[in-house]
């Protein structure tokens, strides 16, 4: 499916699950709701999601520290781009985008930061996962509906499932890691019958994975990595739960596990990949957690719109900041992003001065 294609079907859906969310809300209440709203408790929150950027550029730079050593106002910047590109594109816009911009200031090569951020990835899957899961063991929900009781039973099993995916995926990259030689010989063998160029891009970049994947066969970089991805998401669990009392939801309702109960279904929607930062299934996720937990629809509505402009809005707004500063183009970005990993190092070169003048452009 070509780019344009994907961007139809993206808006369709995002449509669908924005009428399915607003449809049957009374928006004069939902306006009432934000405009009660304790916005001291707000600003706070969107101080503690910000922190959470620069929570990430540090701990990307360690990932790529085996690797280059770009300063970290060169990764804010690719970081902050590519949030840009994941509101405006979707999530795969963001993998594309945010190693295409490292890689045409700093001349990291492009493999090598894509690798890490798909690890990045997989630290922040396993550590929502871990953190939802273990959550629903302390987490108290008591309903006098049946039916309800019968989906917070599914909901912890799926969690638990969840939890032994991911452990079990952690694994499988352990051991991918670890006899990387001998994978990388077999797949050299095995995938000879796919076009020369594809086959060197793609073993490549599974080479840059398992070197980013020394991390966790490095105490010291397993530790950094994991402190930081448990403070990011502490943050953001706290964050979720400022906005939760800033809309005067007591805190007997909805406690830190509730927050984190939030946390976790509104992650679960952003992975519908829908343009403006899963605009839709986000909010229809994060207001059907809230409304399961007893929250009146209208203010669980009003709880998702905040949410989701705290969580996407500073970083898009830094991100286009960058684009227009230096003269960047998201879609020439994401079509050389896309070419360098699916070439990655067929010449074992960074991009071109020429590459750097088509991405870069003069502003008058």
């Amino acid at each position: 499916m070509n780019s344009r294609l994907k961007t139809i079907a993206g808006l369709a859906v995002g449509v669908i699950f924005v009428y399915w969310f607003a449809h049957k809300l009374d928006w004069t209440e939902v306006w009432t709701e934000v405009r009660r709203a304790d916005w001291p408790l707000l600003s706070l929150a969107l101080t503690l999601f910000v922190g959470t950027y620069f929570v990430r550029v540090i701990r990307w730079r360690a990932l790529l520290e085996p690797m280059a050593h770009p300063p970290l106002r060169a990764l804010f910047r690719a970081t902050m781009v590519g949030f840009s590109a994941l509101f405006l594109m979707g999530r795969a816009g963001e993998l594309i985008v945010r190693p295409a911009v490292l890689s045409v200031k700093e001349r990291v090569h492009p493999s090598a930061s894509y690798a890490t951020v798909m690890i990045e990835r997989v630290f922040d899957m396993v550590m929502v996962v871990c953190f939802f899961a273990v959550n629903l063991i302390f987490f108290e929900y008591t309903s006098r509906d049946a039916e309800a009781m019968r989906v917070f039973g599914l909901i912890k099993v799926t969690g638990a499932l969840l939890l032994c995916a991911s452990i079990a995926g952690i694994y499988g990259l352990s051991v991918f890691r670890s006899r990387r030689t001998g994978v990388l010989a077999y797949l050299e063998r095995k995938l000879d019958w796919l076009p020369s160029k594809i086959k060197r891009g793609l073993l490549s970049l599974l080479s840059h994975i398992s070197e980013g994947l020394g991390v966790l066969h490095d105490a010291r970089g397993l530790t950094v990595t994991l402190s930081y991805t448990v403070l990011l998401w502490l943050m953001a669990s706290l964050a979720h739960l400022l906005v939760v009392r800033a809309f005067s939801i007591p805190y007997e309702q909805i406690p830190l596990t509730g927050a984190v109960f939030l946390m976790g279904a509104a992650m679960l929607g952003s992975v519908v990949p829908t343009p403006g930062g899963a605009t839709g299934p986000f909010h229809t996720a994060a207001a059907g957690a809230l409304i399961f937990l007893g929250v009146e629809q209208n203010k669980a509505a009003s709880v998702a719109i905040i949410l989701h402009l705290a969580i996407f809005a500073p970083a898009t707004l830094f991100g286009m900041f960058y684009i227009f500063k230096d003269g960047l183009s998201l879609d020439r970005l994401r079509r050389m992003g896309e070419k360098q990993v699916e070439e990655a190092e067929q010449t074992d070169s960074l991009p071109s001065q020429q590459e750097d003048e088509n991405i870069i452009t003069v502003q008058g």
